[in-house]
């Protein structure tokens, strides 16, 4: 019973989700309950007639039909917002998703393998279990962006037709060795802002040269401008901005966030500063960070898109939940909310996006405005790129740690006052970046299963079909075609730059496992110190900055190599086996190549200037950087332990036959119940950014179930998001989600 649901959801899943990337014109409202109704009976019947195709009987039928029935009316009520689209895609990959996993962890009781063997198979079932978890909430997020038929938070620019009020505003800008030239032109642009009441306070913290700082208090003194140079000055940030509460215009209302490389736009403050007028519980509003010149360079053109999906996607769809980040730069709070909570935290180094949790809980309001008033410089090399990401991510995990109480569905503790639906959208948020680690550690299995495989052992974990391993890789090919649609469709960008950015946030998978498990067992920390490059840097240098991840590609490419051989293009676990790991040995070389695009880039000469002193903003961080050799020996030890594991299941007696799964639909049987001793491979698909974002956010290898992660992200998926997830990012499921990207990226903020 159990397989034909497996194979009538997997059909059913693929065609929504083809579906949700197509043209579509909407229903009306009056008609959306027996659209979506009729749209999930149309797509289960595609999966039912597949079955009746593969010969099941009447039973099998039926009770897929009313597994997948019973999915389309249970979700119904909470998808009411999304056209008939997003409900079927919703409801059809979260029951393939769930028989699936249902499936082949009954297949791993059942397939006659020793205590280690079991104990290994039912490590890679929660492991893939996680991974299916986490891969809901970028396809929540990408669902919700691409199929959602009305919005009720969404503010275009942040204009209104009441008459504005203008309330005083003192506008920060944080600088941390940074060129003077630089600062100045950022200051000039605040100055030439078209708004009545406001002020500019420049805080240099802790800059080392004189040269730097001097020029810039020198333009303050002449030109009205506020300057503090702050020597010694604790709390980095957070520090600085702390210490500007108490030196502020005693008018001011709002406070704004701008960092020292943005030029902006001269109607910003107009048309976001009243929305404190008419709202009086608004505490942040938040506008994209953008950045400039960047069109003409194909690596900043990935990088910039790779940013976009979290302000684009994310963002977006978790402002209505008034789940909304405070990025920092671009953002306005207002000062009130900002003392009662009590400032700035100084112990996390994502101030901005702890702080927009804590204004939440305390029953403040947030505001994502889409159009951005700013535009920045982006990092311009690939290893300041990953220290950014490293302090997103860690501090992501910093804000989890710290909050993670308040987050939880029974909290109802009264000091927090977050809604279930903000507590989603920060939950899912932070545990995102949690997906490049779990892809990094199915592909450590994966590459055990390919040692086991090359030396003739065959079984690993648990005995597949055709169908465990096709059904879930095409569904992670989905979801790519998921995360390129919502690049393409809410950011502009071209197919080839949109798979540009799913690259990206692919790539930063070791850098965001890193952040994460420093971040689960070291409470402080800032940046990671960039190494620095010669003048003319050549592919050694793009290589020896990214040793972990061209170690772990070659040992990867190898585990590929080894499948093929032993397989000798004949057999379609072997082979499928080689494409898995290859596929992360190419996300995983994209950080060298990646690294090596940025060195070559041809910029402007402001920011050729900017590139070769970009180390200086890097502060070291409280521990050393977790050396190559050890990360690499790290994912070597996973997989050396997995073929530990494997090799006893392997030399299992195991006498029987194993039942196919056309077997099993057609005789009603759930799993096989004896097993022959034939050479198999396991189940273990890939996995993707993150984010945003993954990742939606950046990602590697998952389970044939679990696709990309952090994801733009928030890649990121995208982060996005970071991603991205907006990312990074952690990475959707072949069979939930998409990317995260930049989900976890731009998720933590600047």
């Amino acid at each position: 019973m159990l397989a034909g649901v497996f194979i009538a959801s997997a059909v059913a899943a693929l065609i929504a989700n083809l579906w949700l990337v197509m043209p579509w014109v909407q229903f009306k409202r009056a008609a959306m309950r027996v659209t979506a109704l009729l749209g999930g009976a149309i797509i289960g019947l595609a999966g039912l007639a597949m079955l009746a195709v593969l010969g099941a009987n009447t039973q099998v039928i039926l009770v897929s039909a009313i597994v997948l029935g019973a999915a389309d009316l249970l979700w119904l009520p909470f998808t009411r917002r999304w056209d008939t689209r997003g409900h079927v895609v919703w409801f059809t990959t979260t029951t393939f998703s769930v028989a699936y996993l249902a499936y082949v962890l009954i297949v791993t009781f059942q397939s006659g393998l020793g205590p280690l063997g079991l104990a290994g198979g039912l490590l890679l079932w929660l492991i893939e279990a996680a991974a299916f978890a986490l891969s809901f909430a970028y396809l929540w997020e990408i669902v919700d962006v691409l199929a959602r038929r009305e919005w009720q938070r969404r503010v275009p620019d942040g204009s209104t037709e009441r008459p504005p009020a203008y309330p005083f505003v003192s506008l920060h800008v944080p600088a941390h060795n940074e060129p003077p030239d630089m600062v100045i032109d950022t200051l000039r642009s605040l100055l030439a802002i078209d708004y009545p009441a406001y002020e500019i306070v420049m805080l240099d913290d802790n800059s080392d040269d004189p040269d730097l700082w001097r020029p810039v208090q020198q333009f303050c003194e002449q030109n009205g401008v506020k300057f503090h140079h702050l020597q010694d000055w604790p709390g980095y940030k957070s520090g600085a901005l702390n210490f500007a509460l108490d030196i502020i215009d005693p008018r001011t209302e709002v406070i704004g966030i701008v960092d020292a490389d943005y030029i902006v736009d001269s109607d910003w403050l107009s048309k976001t500063a009243p929305l404190f007028a008419e709202d009086p519980k608004l505490a942040f509003v938040q506008t994209p960070q953008n950045y400039r010149e960047w069109e003409n360079v194909s690596y900043l053109r990935r990088l910039f898109y790779s940013y976009e999906y979290f302000f684009a996607a994310s963002q977006l769809s978790r402002n209505e939940q008034d789940g909304a980040i405070f990025a920092g730069t671009m953002g306005l709070i207002r000062k009130q909310a900002l003392v009662e909570v009590g400032g700035w935290d100084e112990w996390v180094i994502t101030e901005d996006a702890e702080l927009s949790l804590r204004l939440l809980r305390a029953g403040w309001s947030g505001q994502h405005v889409e159009k951005p008033y700013g535009h920045g410089v982006m990092p311009l090399t690939w290893e300041a790129l990953k220290g950014q990401r490293f302090r997103w991510c860690f501090g992501g995990v910093q804000i989890l740690r710290m909050h993670w109480r308040s987050l939880l569905p029974w909290d109802r503790s009264k000091e927090n006052h977050l809604s279930q639906r903000q507590r989603w959208s920060y939950l899912t948020g932070a545990l995102q970046w949690f997906g490049d680690p779990i892809g990094l550690t199915l592909i450590a299995f994966l590459l055990a299963g390919s040692v086991v495989y090359a030396t003739g052992n065959g079984l690993v974990f648990r005995r597949v079909t055709g169908a465990l391993l096709v059904a879930p890789a095409v569904l992670l090919l989905v979801s790519v075609l998921r995360a390129v649609v919502v690049l393409k469709r809410r950011t502009g960008a071209s197919a080839k730059d949109a798979l540009g950015a799913f690259g990206i946030w692919l790539s930063l998978a070791w850098v965001v496992t890193q952040a994460c498990v420093r971040g689960l067992v070291q409470r402080e920390g800032v940046f990671l110190r960039t190494p620095k490059t010669k003048d003319e840097p050549n592919l050694w240098d793009a290589l020896k900055t990214n040793k972990a991840e061209t170690v772990l590609a070659l040992a990867l490419a190898a585990g590929a190599g080894a499948s093929l051989w032993r397989s000798g293009g004949t057999d379609v676990i072997g082979d499928t086996l080689a494409a898995l790991l290859l596929f992360n040995a190419v996300a995983l070389s994209l950080a060298p190549y990646n690294s090596r695009a940025a060195m070559l880039a041809d910029l402007p000469p402001d920011l050729r200037r900017r590139r070769t002193t970009e180390r200086l903003r890097d502060r070291i961080a409280n521990i050393k950087p977790v050396p190559a050799v050890a990360a690499g020996g790290a994912f070597a030890g996973v997989a050396v332990a997995a073929v530990f594991l494997l090799l006893p299941a392997t030399q299992e007696p195991n006498p029987g036959h194993t039942p196919g799964l056309l077997h099993q639909i057609r005789n009603k049987a759930a799993v096989p119940t004896e097993i022959k001793p034939t050479p198999s491979t396991p189940s273990i698909p890939p996995a993707a950014p993150a984010g945003p974002a993954a990742t939606p956010s950046s990602g590697a290898t998952t389970s044939p179930s679990a696709a990309p992660s952090a994801a733009p992200t928030g890649a990121s998926t995208p982060s996005p998001t970071t991603a991205p997830t907006p990312s990074a990012t952690a990475v959707p499921t072949p069979s939930s989600s998409a990317v995260a990207l930049p989900t976890q990226s731009a998720a933590a903020g600047q």
